[in-house]
């Protein structure tokens, strides 16, 4: 009976702490579209004070850079993604999937997880202006079906050492 209970115990403290993630809504699927350019990064301003920095892979791939101060510049930046350390396999919430067709553009990724929340994603919808920016028009919580408009205008920046795509999460 002991060894019950402590059988018991020990499966709940592992699966309390394993990750668990809700499965993208989007399919892996290679870009064969020449839409968007890929040798760097795309950037939007947040706020005042911060930027949002994804990465769109060949792959279908996308890695979300996160959120750089502004004050540091795009110097600092690119520094920052070119160091071969910055990209972390592990790490579930940075990475997604995209998907270009014609000018419309669909990104899903993966909300910072608050304790003991598993993985949710978000779906964002908007459409490509040319090769150099896009603009998210608006976003989807798929555990919630909560939708809000956006305005997130993401421009391009060449970066010549891109992190790599590789990661446990997708694949």
């Amino acid at each position: 009976m002991v060894r019950t209970i402590y059988f018991y115990i020990f499966f709940f403290l592992i699966v309390s702490c394993s990750v668990r993630r809700q499965l993208p809504t989007l399919q892996l699927k290679e870009n064969d579209s020449e839409r968007l350019l890929l040798n760097g990064y795309y950037y939007t301003k947040l706020d005042s004070v911060f930027f949002d920095v994804i990465f769109l892979y060949k792959n279908g791939i996308v890695y979300q850079g996160g959120n750089p101060d502004i004050k540091d510049g795009f110097k600092n930046i690119d520094e920052t993604f070119s160091q071969s350390y910055i990209n972390d396999k592990k790490t579930g919430y940075i990475w997604g999937l995209y998907i270009v067709d014609g000018n419309h553009i669909t990104i899903e990724r993966y909300l910072t997880p608050i304790y003991a929340e598993k993985y949710q994603t978000y779906v964002d919808k908007g459409h490509v202006v040319n090769e150099r920016k896009f603009i998210i028009t608006s976003r989807k919580y798929i555990k919630t079906g909560k939708l809000e408009a956006r305005r997130d205008t993401f421009n391009f920046r060449p970066l010549s050492i891109k992190p790599d795509s590789t990661n446990n999460f997708i694949k």
